[in-house]
């Protein structure tokens, strides 16, 4: 798994408030500094470019069973599209990207946890 280069964060400002900062925290911050929507309809904005992203990503994956070959790397920027829509729709909802994620692994434990990994129906 890719890790974020250090190298590309452009002065030292940026690198020590990196350091004080989730790799979420960041990452959310970031994509809000690009996030150009209409923020009265911003929830409805995300879901549907969430929705399309992830398309595009399983459309790769089609692609891929159809033509035997894959190529990694697009579906791979497809999925940098889909975490930029989770990001900014997070925000809309009054998330930290950070509180989502660990929302889910505590969610997912406590299933393993009582052996209801598997199985379907959101309050197992």
């Amino acid at each position: 798994m890719a890790k974020w280069d250090i190298t590309k964060v452009i002065n030292e400002t940026d690198i020590e408030a990196m350091m004080h900062k989730t790799d979420f925290e960041w990452f959310q911050e970031e994509c809000m500094k690009t996030a150009i929507y209409p923020k009265q309809q911003g929830l409805v904005y995300t879901a549907l470019g969430l929705a399309s992203e992830s398309g595009e990503f399983a459309g790769k994956i089609k692609k891929g069973l159809r033509d035997g070959t894959f190529d990694d790397k697009a579906a791979a920027d497809e999925l940098g599209d889909v975490l930029w829509y989770v990001a900014t729709a997070a925000h809309e909802l009054g998330y930290d990207l950070d509180e989502i994620a660990h929302g889910v692994v505590k969610k997912l434990r406590d299933r393993a946890n009582r052996g209801v990994i598997k199985g379907s129906g959101d309050n197992r």
